[in-house]
């Protein structure tokens, strides 16, 4: 996996890749909270929205990439409680481009380290 400084985890699949948010993005949420996810069929360019949740702090998912939103996991729409319970991924993507470096698990933690 890789990670984007805006707290995005990237999966790399047969034709495409997955996006979810790390353990950092979900400390910001609170027991009480709303996800919305884009659209399939939707481009979207590196740092634009893929979402938002809505909690005691306001947050847009922001891409880590340029692609087009194959699959959203309606899983996590109907139950959002599993996006803080496990790891799931919020969209698949293909036709993509990445636009910006990405990080380690390693490098990403030494950033989110630096950030306290």
């Amino acid at each position: 996996m890789r990670y984007s400084k805006n707290h995005c985890w990237v999966k790399k699949i047969e034709n495409g890749i997955l996006i979810g948010i790390t353990d950092c993005a979900k400390e910001k949420i609170c027991k009480s909270f709303e996800i919305f996810l884009c659209d399939e069929g939707d481009y979207i360019h590196s740092g634009e929205s893929l979402g938002e949740i809505i909690s005691c702090e306001f947050f847009d998912i922001l891409s880590p990439v340029n692609g087009t939103v194959v699959r959203v996991n309606d899983d996590v729409l109907d139950n959002p409680r599993i996006l803080i319970e496990g790891n799931p991924w919020l969209v698949e993507m293909t036709d993509v481009a990445f636009t910006q470096p990405l990080m380690s698990e390693t490098e990403y933690n030494e950033y989110i380290n630096n950030l306290k």
